[in-house]
């Protein structure tokens, strides 16, 4: 399936664009393109910046291949002698409250 076909961008003028910045910027969120102008002449293209909501599975696989391989027993250990799990008789106590 090809990917949906994007609109042009819209012709803003710099003057426009510094007088109706937060115009520009919500059509920037609703992921609108804009080609600034001076005098009609292009001069930049403003896009918004895409920002993947999730990793493809192959991409999160690929990243843990070259992971080191735990030992469980190991991390346990250390675990075990960095965290004191055990419960105060009131968990509150030295905290003022």
């Amino acid at each position: 399936m090809p990917a949906p076909e994007m609109p042009p961008p819209t012709e803003v003028s710099v003057r426009q664009f510094v007088n109706e910045s937060g115009s520009v910027t919500r059509g920037l969120r609703e992921g609108r393109r804009y080609v600034l102008t001076i005098n009609g002449e292009p001069l930049a293209e403003v896009t918004p910046i895409r920002r993947r909501r999730f990793v493809p599975t192959s991409q999160a696989q690929e990243m843990f291949v070259r992971a080191p391989i735990l030992d469980y027993g190991e991390l346990r250990r250390d675990l075990d002698t960095a965290i004191v799990d055990e419960l105060s008789n009131d968990p509150l106590e030295g905290t003022g409250l």
